[in-house]
C-alpha cells in the first residue's frame, strides 16, 4: 500500500515537472512605408512619421522606402534618427546607392536581437531587394523570426514573377531558422496574388483588415501591406487586433498596426 502510495506521487511529480505550463505576451507589430519622410503635401519632414511611430509605440516595426545620407532627404541617416526618436534598434537594410548615400528599409526593435540578416532577394527588374530577418526574443525563453519585406514594385507578369521568386528566396532561409515566424511590409501585392497564395501554402496565416484595408492611398488605392504569421511546435499566435491608422499626409502608406498574443 504505502510502495503504491509512494509510486503515484512520484508519477504526479514527474508529470508536474515535465509538463511546462502555457505562458503568453501581446507583441505589437507595425508596419508603414514612409515614402523617405516626403509626405503627400509634397513636404520633407521625418519628425511626421517618427511621431505616428512613438504614438504606437510598437514592439517591431517594419519600415519601407528608407533614406539613408541621401541628398533628396538632406542628408539624413533616418534609420538612427527613427531609432533615437522612438528609442529603439535600428536596422538598416541597403537595396543600393542613391543620390550620394543609400536607399533601402528598415526595421526598429524594442525587444532584444539575437540575431539580425539582410538578406538579398533576387533583384526587381529596376531595383535590388533585400529582407530585413532578426530572431527576437519577445520574452523570456520565447525567441520567433521577424521578417520585413518590401518586393518589387513592377506590374504585369514579370512582376508577379519577381516576387514570387524574392517570397520563395525568403522562405528558404526562414526555414532553416524553425521558429515561429512573422513577415511584414510593403508587399507591393494583393491577398489573392499568387505570392500570398504561397505564403498560405507554406503555413503562414495572413490578418484580415476587415473593411478598411487599402493601406496604399496613392492614385489607385490597393490592399499591398500585410501582417502574416506562421506557428511552430512551442509558439503560437493569435490575432487580438489589426487596424490601418487614418494618417492622409504623411505618406502614400498608411500605417499598418497589429497586436498579437504570443503563447509559449
Amino acid at each position: 500500500m504505502k510502495t503504491t502510495t509512494l509510486f503515484i506521487i512520484v508519477l504526479c511529480l514527474a508529470s508536474l515537472v515535465s509538463c511546462k505550463q502555457q505562458q503568453s505576451t501581446v507583441l505589437k507589430i507595425m508596419s508603414y512605408n514612409i515614402r523617405h519622410g516626403h509626405g503627400m503635401d509634397n513636404e520633407l519632414d521625418l519628425s511626421r512619421a517618427a511621431g505616428i511611430i512613438k504614438s504606437q509605440a510598437p514592439h517591431l516595426c517594419g519600415l519601407q522606402e528608407v533614406d539613408k545620407i541621401c541628398g533628396r532627404s538632406n542628408g539624413i541617416d533616418q534609420t538612427s534618427y527613427l531609432a533615437q526618436q522612438t528609442n529603439t534598434t535600428g536596422t538598416f537594410g541597403q537595396f543600393m546607392n542613391f543620390d550620394g548615400g543609400e536607399y533601402g528599409m528598415a526595421t526598429l526593435s524594442a525587444k532584444p536581437l539575437i540575431s539580425s540578416k539582410v538578406l538579398e532577394l533576387p533583384q526587381g527588374l529596376h531595383e535590388p531587394r533585400v529582407a530585413i530577418v532578426h530572431e527576437v526574443e519577445v520574452a523570456n525563453g520565447c525567441t520567433i523570426v521577424f521578417a520585413n519585406v518590401h518586393f518589387d514594385w513592377i506590374e504585369g507578369e514579370d512582376g508577379v514573377a519577381k516576387r514570387l521568386s524574392q517570397a520563395r528566396e525568403l522562405m528558404r532561409y526562414i526555414d532553416t531558422l524553425n521558429k515561429a515566424t512573422v513577415i511584414t511590409g510593403d508587399f507591393n501585392c494583393t491577398p489573392d496574388s499568387p505570392t500570398m497564395k504561397y505564403f498560405a501554402a507554406e503555413g503562414f496565416i495572413f490578418i484580415d483588415k476587415g473593411n478598411d484595408k487599402l493601406s496604399y492611398q496613392g492614385e489607385q488605392p490597393m490592399e499591398i501591406d500585410h501582417v502574416i504569421y506562421r506557428h511552430s511546435h512551442g509558439v503560437r499566435f493569435k490575432t487580438k487586433s489589426i487596424q490601418l491608422l487614418d494618417e492622409p499626409v504623411v505618406s502614400d502608406h498608411r500605417p499598418l498596426v497589429a497586436e498579437l498574443e504570443v503563447l509559449y
